[in-house]
């Protein structure tokens, strides 16, 4: 295969978005929609990738060069932009605001438009709206023109054949093709379009590959498949999910065969979930969480940066971060691990089978040791030695005849006489 570059058009303004965060740097499924681009291309092993992106931006973390386009002038602008950084025999051109993008897709726009000028990928959408169509010579799998919907007649705009954006080119034919385009449309753009007359079609095998992202709807949807395609494939290895709709679950999570998800769970980037662990319902494992082998972490329990050994339990209504749990800990209900002072987090480090009293706050940095126990109720601010009680709550007082002086009784008289 001859070498190619990637040249992906980052520098769009991003308008419809309606906020003021760089579109290409929107999540989905926990990963900015560049990242999810570049992870795309790079399983083709290109020379080079090269993000095109506006002054104001710095993306050089995502490719291994960048350029910028001063002003917004079009995808072929854009294009031309990046040729001083172009070294390869081909290009490969993509937009950042497409995160499904595959590398299958991108491998069979490479094949079938072995020998072309030029090839575009493209679909076939019963609702084209917002895409450019495609308008083929004939019957022939092979480009007339490609026509923006803005400066499509009403004819052209009933084509169901679209345009994707992502197109490969022979680096030499690109950069004397586009010297030929010009702006008479109705953005006033160079159009790199104007540069796919004889271009080969290349139908995507799944046409959501192909989605881009304009708006916070499209970017919702899109999230809605990434999660669905992350979901599908824990399974296939062997995840239990009791309800994959309500089950979120970001790129960069791994969890290990026979674990069982129970609904309402969100389990953030960079995790990594055991084997025959259980999880939820409504669980929320935040970014840096590792769980060991038979772990239950339960209903409205939240964990984060946090490395929690095998066995462990965790039922309810707890909040673990920045913390080393070890193994066969019994964590109870309502526990708290203070991590924070305002400035600083702190870490928190329980040894192999502690008994965690419900209701106890553990305040960082503090050490349970292995086979110690804090009772329930205790705020606990200094560490605790091995097979000791730690028991930090004052002393309970018991005030006799008190009732009456409490406006329980008005509400317990009243109850009485409705039921009366």
């Amino acid at each position: 295969m001859s070498e190619i570059d990637v040249v992906i058009l980052a520098a769009g303004k991003g308008s419809r978005m309606k906020d003021n965060l760089p579109k290409p740097l929107h999540k989905v499924a926990g990963l900015q929609m560049l990242e999810w681009v570049c992870r795309a291309v790079r399983k083709i092993e290109p020379k080079n990738i090269i993000a095109v992106q506006a002054p104001n931006e710095d993306f050089s973390s995502y490719a291994d060069e960048t350029v910028v386009q001063n002003e917004q002038l079009g995808s072929a602008n854009a294009l031309q932009t990046a040729f001083s950084k172009v070294q390869a025999e081909k290009i490969i051109v993509i937009n950042a605001d497409m995160p499904l993008m595959t590398d299958q897709s991108l491998m069979d726009l490479v094949d079938t438009g072995e020998g072309f000028d030029a090839a575009v990928l493209a679909t076939t959408l019963k609702t084209p709206f917002g895409y450019g169509r495609i308008i083929p010579i004939g019957d022939r799998e092979v480009v007339e023109q490609i026509v923006e919907e803005k400066d499509a007649t009403v004819e052209q705009r009933t084509i169901k054949l679209v345009n994707s954006g992502v197109y490969l080119f022979k680096t030499d034919y690109i950069k004397r093709a586009i010297e030929a385009v010009k702006t008479d449309n109705a953005q006033n753009e160079y159009y790199l379009t104007d540069a796919l007359a004889g271009a080969k079609i290349v139908q995507a095998r799944d046409w959501r590959d192909l989605l881009g992202v304009n708006t916070q709807q499209q970017l919702a949807a899109v999230n809605k498949i990434a999660r669905k395609r992350i979901n599908n494939q824990l399974m296939t290895n062997g995840v239990t999910m009791v309800d994959p709709a309500t089950t979120y679950i970001d790129a960069n999570v791994v969890i290990g065969t026979g674990t069982i998800i129970k609904p309402g769970t969100v389990i953030e980037h960079d995790s990594v979930i055991g084997a025959d662990n259980e999880i939820g319902p409504y669980a929320h494992l935040r970014e840096k969480t590792v769980t060991g082998i038979d772990v239950h972490i339960g209903n409205f329990v939240e964990t984060k940066n946090a490395r929690i050994g095998d066995h462990t339990h965790i039922g309810h209504l707890t909040y673990v971060g920045d913390a080393e749990v070890g193994q066969a800990v019994n964590i109870g209900a309502g526990t708290i691990f203070v991590n924070y002072d305002g400035k600083n987090k702190h870490m928190t480090q329980v040894g192999d089978r502690a008994f965690i009293g419900s209701n106890s706050k553990l305040v960082a940095p503090v050490t349970i040791a292995a086979e110690a126990i804090t009772a329930a109720g205790s705020t606990i601010t200094d560490d605790v030695p091995k097979h000791t009680l730690a028991i930090a709550r004052q002393r309970q007082t018991n005030k006799a005849d008190f009732w009456k002086r409490m406006p329980h009784e008005d509400f317990a008289l009243n109850y009485d006489k409705k039921n009366q």
